[in-house]
């Protein structure tokens, strides 16, 4: 089960440069009240502003000082602009308008944490403060009122969340506590041998569903287990931290709050700020 940011990262990783990365790295950056850096390389005050919940349409490429680590070329990336944090990319994008180009300045484990929603920093970046993105608005879509209904069924669902766990925890007699977090990890079957560590890479079996018992993925139907390394990085914020908790041979059935899932993004079958339940079987850990 991919990280929560999943949706998002596989949109920012998929394309080729816009405009070579750092352009007039020897200008002097501008500040927000916020602390987000940023400087314009083309700036058109006269053309449509980028406004809250429009959704923009970019060419980026974002890297560190001195090297691109991803570059998205002729394709465009699109954000429905709604600030995450102060200082966010997002909050970069506002300060824009359609045509413009500009570069911000954003701490790394922000943009990874926060924003893209990562447990951790992503080893390519790693030891990396800051990241910088260039970016070129190349279209401006408002919000349409379908987009806006769907908005504000999110909104309903993330400030309904907590009560909707605490319900299905009551309805379904669970008395494992959660964790700091709100993960809820219920043993089915210990297993043996020694828990995973980070770094050590698993094979499991899982069943992904909404609380209302809907299944959205299984491994198990079909008949194909995933493999991934604990600790890396690549799985959602839940799975990096209740898979430390089995042993090969294990079942458990994880309740995981969206903040520790796909959060405010949506995937097939799984709406914004959706609480989750994994049903997971830890087949071994990989030599």
């Amino acid at each position: 089960m991919m990280k929560k940011g999943f949706l998002l990262k596989q949109i920012l990783w998929i394309s080729a440069l816009i405009f070579m990365f750092g352009c007039g790295s020897e200008e002097q950056f501008e500040q927000t009240a916020s602390g987000l850096e940023y400087k314009f390389h083309i700036k058109n005050d006269s053309a449509r502003p980028v406004q809250l919940y429009d959704i923009v349409e970019v060419r980026m490429n974002y890297g560190t000082h001195d090297s691109v680590l991803f570059a998205s070329g002729n394709q465009t990336i699109p954000f429905q602009i709604d600030p995450i944090y102060e200082g966010d990319l997002l909050e970069g994008i506002m300060l824009m308008h359609l045509g413009d180009s500009a570069t911000f300045v954003i701490d790394t484990e922000d943009f990874f944490v926060k924003m893209m929603q990562s447990p951790q920093i992503p080893d390519y970046a790693d030891g990396e403060d800051k990241l910088y993105f260039d970016l070129k608005v190349v279209n401006i879509i408002t919000e349409t009122p379908a987009v806006k209904a769907r908005r504000l069924e999110a909104t309903e669902r993330k400030l309904a969340e907590e009560k909707t766990i605490a319900d299905y925890v009551e309805e379904n007699n669970i008395t494992v506590a959660p964790t700091e977090s709100g993960l809820y990890f219920i043993p089915i079957t210990e297993g043996n041998g020694p828990k995973v560590k980070n770094g050590d890479a698993v094979k499991v079996h899982y069943t992904g569903s909404l609380l209302d018992g809907t299944v959205y993925y299984s491994s198990f139907d079909r008949g194909m287990p995933i493999t991934f390394v604990a600790g890396s990085g690549e799985m959602l914020a839940g799975w990096e931290e209740a898979i430390l908790m089995m042993k090969p041979g294990g079942k458990a059935r994880w309740i995981v709050p969206s903040s520790l899932a796909y959060g405010s993004y949506e995937r097939e079958g799984v709406k914004a700020y959706s609480p989750l339940i994994f049903d997971v079987e830890l087949i071994e850990i990989v030599d």
